[in-house]
């Protein structure tokens, strides 16, 4: 029996590589918006007044 190598072609690749970028960049940008949104950067310190 001859055992077939499934050989993907370069457009399929390529169109793999586009969609995981395109994913991470997702990732990447709502993990960056939700550090913005919870406001690490501006401070409330609770003793603030004191």
């Amino acid at each position: 029996m001859e055992k077939k190598q499934k050989v993907d072609s370069k457009g399929k690749r390529i169109g793999m590589f586009v969609l995981k970028t395109i994913i991470y960049f997702a990732i990447l940008m709502a993990l960056i918006y939700l550090y913005e949104y919870s406001g690490l950067t501006s401070v409330h310190f609770i003793y603030n007044e004191f």
